[in-house]
C-alpha cells in the first residue's frame, strides 16, 4: 500500500510518498506558491499530485490544510494564509480525478499522530498537541480519534481572546492568542525592537528581555488554558518555535506550571516536547490515511 501524503503549509508544501511499513519511498519540500499558483487550486493539486506520483501505483492520498474544514473533513473551508483556497470540495474533486480514496485533515493533527507513534503513547484516553509555529496549531485525540467539535472547528487554541491585546488576526477578530504568543508576536518584536538580530538568534541575544518573558508567558497561559479545561493524559509541545536556537524550554515549563491549576492536574503533568524532523508531517498524514482506509472509512 502506498500512500500520497501532501502538506501544504503558508511558506512550504511538502509531500511523501509512503509505503505500508513507514518508508518514504519519495520526498519533497518545496514553495507552496510553485504549486497553489492560480485561483484553480484544486487544478493546480491535480496536476502536481499527477507529475509526483509518476510511476507509483498509489491506493491513497492525505492532504494536511493549516485550514479550517467542516466536521465531515471534505471540504476546506477557509485557510487564511493561503489565497484562493475557501470553500473547496478537495476530497470529492481528487478522488473523481485519481480513482482513489482521498482524506483531509489539518496538518497539526498530522504532527500528533507522528509525535504519538515516535513516542510510543498509548491510543485510550485524551493527548493534546500544541505548535507553535507561526500561528498555534492544536490538535486532540481522544481514544486515537482527532476531535472535531460541532462545525469542525475544534482546537483553535490560537483564538482564544486576549483581554486589552487589540492586534489582528488572519481571522477577522482581534486579539487572539496567536498574534500575542508565537511566530507572529517574535515577527514583530524583532522588527519593533531588535532590528539587528536575525529572528533565528532572538532567544539567544533576548531571552532574558522583559517582552520575550511575555511572550513565553502567553505561550504558557495557551498550553494551561488547555490543561486545565480538559485534563489530558499527555501533552505535547513542539513546532518551529519551540525548536529554535536556545529556546528556554525550562521557562516554558516553569511559566506552565505556575498557571495549571493546583493541586490536579499540576502534580501529575505529563509534557513532552518533541523535535522538528522533515519529514514528521507526511508521516503523520500516512498514519492518518492507513487508519482510515483499514477501518474502511472511505466515502
Amino acid at each position: 500500500m502506498i500512500v500520497l501524503s501532501l502538506d501544504i503549509g503558508g511558506t512550504h508544501l511538502r509531500i511523501g510518498a509512503i509505503d505500508q511499513c513507514g518508508t518514504v519511498l519519495k520526498f519533497e519540500k518545496l514553495p507552496t506558491a510553485s504549486v497553489i499558483h492560480s485561483d484553480h487550486v484544486l487544478s493546480n493539486l491535480s496536476d502536481f499530485l499527477r507529475s509526483f506520483s509518476a510511476g507509483l501505483s498509489v491506493d491513497g492520498i492525505t492532504i494536511g490544510f493549516p485550514a479550517t474544514l467542516d466536521r465531515s473533513r471534505r471540504v476546506v473551508v477557509q485557510a487564511p494564509n493561503i489565497p484562493f483556497m475557501e470553500n473547496l470540495p478537495v476530497c470529492d474533486y481528487l478522488q473523481k480525478e485519481f480513482s482513489v480514496p482521498v482524506f483531509a485533515e489539518r496538518d497539526v493533527t498530522f504532527s500528533l499522530l507522528y509525535d504519538v507513534e515516535k513516542y510510543q503513547l498509548p491510543k485510550e484516553g485524551m493527548i493534546c498537541g500544541i505548535y507553535f509555529g507561526t500561528g498555534i496549531g492544536n490538535a486532540i485525540l481522544l481514544d486515537g480519534k482527532p476531535l472535531t467539535g460541532r462545525h469542525g472547528t475544534a482546537g483553535e487554541l490560537g483564538h482564544i481572546p486576549v483581554p486589552g491585546c487589540g492586534i489582528p488576526c488572519v481571522c477577522g477578530n482581534e486579539g487572539c492568542m496567536e498574534a500575542f504568543a508565537g511566530g507572529k508576536a517574535l515577527v514583530r518584536l524583532q522588527k519593533a525592537l531588535y532590528p539587528d538580530t536575525p529572528v533565528g538568534e532572538i532567544f539567544t541575544r533576548h531571552r532574558h528581555d522583559r517582552p520575550l518573558l511575555e511572550v513565553f508567558d502567553g505561550m504558557a497561559v495557551s498550553v494551561a488554558t488547555e490543561v486545565n479545561i480538559l485534563d489530558p493524559d499527555y501533552i505535547l509541545l513542539g513546532g518551529g518555535v519551540l525548536n529554535m536556537s536556545d529556546f528556554p524550554r525550562s521557562v516554558l515549563e516553569e511559566l506552565i506550571i505556575k498557571h495549571v491549576r493546583k493541586p490536579l492536574p499540576c502534580r501529575d503533568l505529563n509534557l513532552i516536547f518533541t523535535e522538528d524532523e522533515p519529514e514528521k508531517s507526511v508521516l503523520g498524514g500516512a498514519v492518518y490515511a492507513r487508519r482510515n482506509l483499514e477501518d474502511g472509512h472511505v466515502s
